[in-house]
């Protein structure tokens, strides 16, 4: 696939917690804004790509969180619009989550008070002219999570955690941060788990047609 492309966009969070709800009915709260740094352009995953497949290094607890956060966004739908599940080949993945340095601490997850003590960053890649109706993406998306050294253990895992699951918010299609700290999205997240207009913002990215199509291991 060749063609005209955009320049990467970068997606971060460095992170830090409430509980979810269980979807009833649509909300109606203001979305914030999820659309392509830069553009209108929307991207979410069409059905014919679900489950969105993610490989994760099996590193520490990492694909314990990433099994978290994906169920934890798919109960902000209410029919099923988006559904994910994690593989253990990276060849086979729409999105690869990787962690940069070393292992993280052994620790239980904790209660305690979000520190920003990790950071997160979601690579969406340029688009390409594939002789598609829509330009798509070129390659996977990848996530990369990095930890810092010094921290409380409990803090460490506490806040890889939360990233992991902001950041799988951005590979739904969430390419911005929400202004709000009681929002996941919030550039440097303060909770662990969708807040309702987190809930409403996705709900409503899913119903907008989306004119970008994801990348694809099969040749157009």
């Amino acid at each position: 696939m060749r063609g005209p492309s955009a320049a990467l966009l970068i997606v971060t969070a460095a992170v830090q917690l409430t509980a979810c709800d269980t979807p009833g009915t649509p909300l109606r709260l203001a979305p914030y804004e999820f659309r392509l740094a830069g553009t209108d352009s929307v991207f979410h995953w069409p059905p014919s790509s679900l489950p969105v497949r993610y490989y994760v290094e099996p590193v520490g607890q990492l694909p314990e969180y990433v099994a978290s956060g994906i169920v934890t966004w798919q109960q902000q739908f209410l029919y099923g619009e988006f559904r994910g599940e994690r593989v253990l080949d990276s060849a086979l993945a729409d999105v690869v989550i990787q962690l940069i340095g070393s292992p993280p601490p052994d620790a239980p997850l904790t209660n305690d008070p979000p520190r920003i003590v990790c950071e997160g960053v979601t690579l969406v890649p340029p688009r390409v002219d594939a002789g598609l109706a829509k330009p798509q993406f070129e390659s996977r998306l990848q996530i990369e999570l990095r930890w810092f050294s010094g921290p409380e253990p409990s803090d460490i895992v506490n806040c890889l955690a939360r990233v992991t699951t902001h950041e799988i918010g951005h590979s739904l299609g969430i390419f911005a941060h929400s202004a709000d700290p009681v929002d996941l999205m919030f550039g440097q997240p303060q909770v662990s788990t969708p807040s309702l207009r987190d809930r409403a913002t996705v709900q409503t990215l899913y119903h907008v047609p989306s004119d970008i199509l994801p990348w694809s291991s099969t040749p157009p």
